[in-house]
């Protein structure tokens, strides 16, 4: 072979091994590509499954939450109609009472009259107990609907 032709086929080579190596290099690339790709793609579906359990459980509380406010007002409604039983029953025995009062000794009527300071004492002290109860709540819910995120 002459020199000539000894370069060519060395330069062929020579060309053959950079286009080899470009090749291989490219498929690594390539291969790298796609592990990151599917590294991502996990990642996405781990990211996705996780969101999908929190929103599960977010609902979950919030069903519950609405039970369980549901199962509160039907007792709360049950209580108001004894509460309201009992305000009539009230009502009716103090209808009576400017009739008894006027049939009563002085002893007898000086004997209710304490009784209802006493009663109205009572009564103003669970109006102010409840009023407090009254505004603590409203200033928790006014509190947790200004902290909550807009």
């Amino acid at each position: 072979m002459t020199g000539r032709a000894q370069a060519l086929v060395l330069a062929v080579l020579l060309a053959m091994s950079f286009a080899c190596g470009w090749w291989v290099n490219a498929q690594r690339a390539e291969a790298r590509i796609s592990l990151l790709k599917k590294e991502h793609a996990e990642q996405t579906m781990r990211a996705g499954a996780s969101a999908l359990a929190s929103y599960s459980r977010m609902e979950k509380t919030k069903d519950d939450a609405i039970k369980s406010a549901q199962a509160r007002a039907e007792s709360l409604q049950a209580d108001a109609g004894l509460a309201a039983a009992a305000a009539d029953g009230l009502r009716k025995q103090l209808a009576g009472v400017p009739a008894r009062i006027a049939a009563a000794s002085r002893a007898a009527v000086d004997e209710y009259a304490t009784t209802a300071g006493e009663l109205l004492g009572a009564c103003t002290a669970e109006y102010q107990w409840m009023a407090r109860q009254a505004d603590g709540h409203a200033n928790d819910a006014r509190m947790i609907t200004e902290s909550w995120p807009r």
